[in-house]
Formats: structure tokens, C-alpha cells, sequence
């Protein structure tokens, strides 16, 4: 059987996102009563679609994850099925 590749997920940018989407929430109430946070020199907005492209390269890292494990299992299967092809 072929040597499975190491699997990679990127947990740090789903909480990376996460916290930068509750730092953009913080930010615009905060704005609503004329405060803001001081080491925040965006807009709300611009954190909200930083983290939106943090999601999106999470769920794009997913699901290559997930493909590759499904092509691994069936070519395990056909390997199984055929075991005097090796």
C-alpha cells in the first residue's frame, strides 16, 4: 500500500478568523457610542472580510482534506480487491 500523505488542517486560521470576526463586532458597537479600539485602524468591514477570506481558505483546505482521504480509501478498496496484482 502507497505511504498515506501527512494530513494538513489549519485550525489557527478557523480561530484566527473568528477572533478577527469578534474584534469587527467589538469595533462597530463600540463605534455606535463614538469609541473605538486603539490598535484597530480598519474599518469593521475590512476585518469582516478578512476573516470571510480566512473561512474561505479553511473550508478550501477542508475539503482537499477530506478528497484526499476518500481517493486514499479507494485505492485502498481496489488494492484489497486485487490482492494478487501486486
Amino acid at each position: 500500500m502507497a505511504a498515506r500523505s501527512p494530513q494538513f488542517h489549519a485550525p489557527i486560521f478557523l480561530g484566527s478568523a473568528f477572533l478577527v470576526m469578534g474584534v469587527a463586532i467589538v469595533e462597530k458597537l463600540l463605534n455606535l457610542f463614538g469609541r473605538s479600539i486603539p490598535f484597530v485602524n480598519v474599518f469593521p468591514r475590512q476585518l469582516l472580510e478578512w476573516a470571510v477570506a480566512l473561512l474561505v481558505f479553511e473550508i478550501a483546505l477542508s475539503i482537499r482534506q477530506m478528497i484526499e482521504i476518500r481517493l486514499d480509501e479507494r485505492r485502498g478498496s481496489e488494492e484489497e480487491a486485487r490482492p494478487g496484482m501486486n
